[in-house]
């Protein structure tokens, strides 16, 4: 069966000399992974395509049950281009990436996380300061979806009094308002060290994402 969707690319790494495997969020089908035979041979722009941190337009066949699909052709709608020119920015997104990698099993569909995803990144693509307070909106809004939400007994015994009010704001405010929050540097670190734990006590896969301890130093920083 031929598919459109459109997806938010994962990850890439060779298959063969000639191939890729490719994971990719789609907007219908959540987390698919595909093969694309001959990409690697010069003169084959659909290599280009194919990135980390693409939103593409991609036509596929498609088959219930099975466990890697085809690539026909597909098309780049967004490269989100400026988050890669930032160190901060590129190490969030990569890690926003392999947490959706990590976290969520094939064919888990889910547009409200796709939309998460992409306007996370897009933000990110959009605003260099201030940076780490998207990523909080980001796990905290995951957690939720997830059905992981902490009691405002775990937060206020983790991070304060005050950190009810602002995850409550982080929960409320919609993600192009989150500036108007009142940012506070350590009660971004504190919040973004129970979130990270807290996600990490309830889903086994957390335990290992590549990036987290780069971030741990981003909010570290003044």
């Amino acid at each position: 069966m031929l598919l459109s969707s459109k997806g938010l690319v994962l990850k890439v790494f060779p298959y063969s000399n000639t191939s890729v495997i490719c994971n990719i969020f789609t907007d219908d089908y959540g987390k698919l992974t595909f093969i694309v035979k001959g990409i690697r041979k010069p003169k084959k722009p659909l290599l280009s395509i194919l990135q980390p941190f693409n939103l593409i337009e991609l036509q596929y066949y498609y088959k219930k049950d099975r466990g890697i699909q085809l690539i026909k052709e597909a098309d780049i709608v967004i490269s989100f281009e400026k988050l890669r020119n930032n160190f901060s920015t590129i190490i969030i997104g990569s890690t926003i990436l392999n947490i959706i990698n990590k976290v969520f099993e094939k064919e888990y569909s889910n547009e409200i996380i796709f939309r998460l995803i992409y306007k996370t990144l897009n933000k990110l693509s959009d605003i260099d300061a201030h940076n780490k307070i998207y990523f909080i909106f980001f796990i905290f809004h995951l957690n939720k979806q997830l059905g992981f939400m902490p009691t405002i007994n775990e937060v206020k015994n983790a991070i304060a009094d005050n950190g009810s009010l602002f995850l409550d704001q982080i929960n409320e405010t919609h993600i192009d308002e989150l500036l108007n929050i009142n940012i506070d540097s350590t009660l971004l670190k504190k919040t973004y060290n129970f979130l990270i734990f807290f996600m990490r006590h309830h889903i086994h896969s957390m335990s290992n994402i590549k990036g987290l301890d780069q971030i741990e130093k981003i909010y570290n920083e003044q």
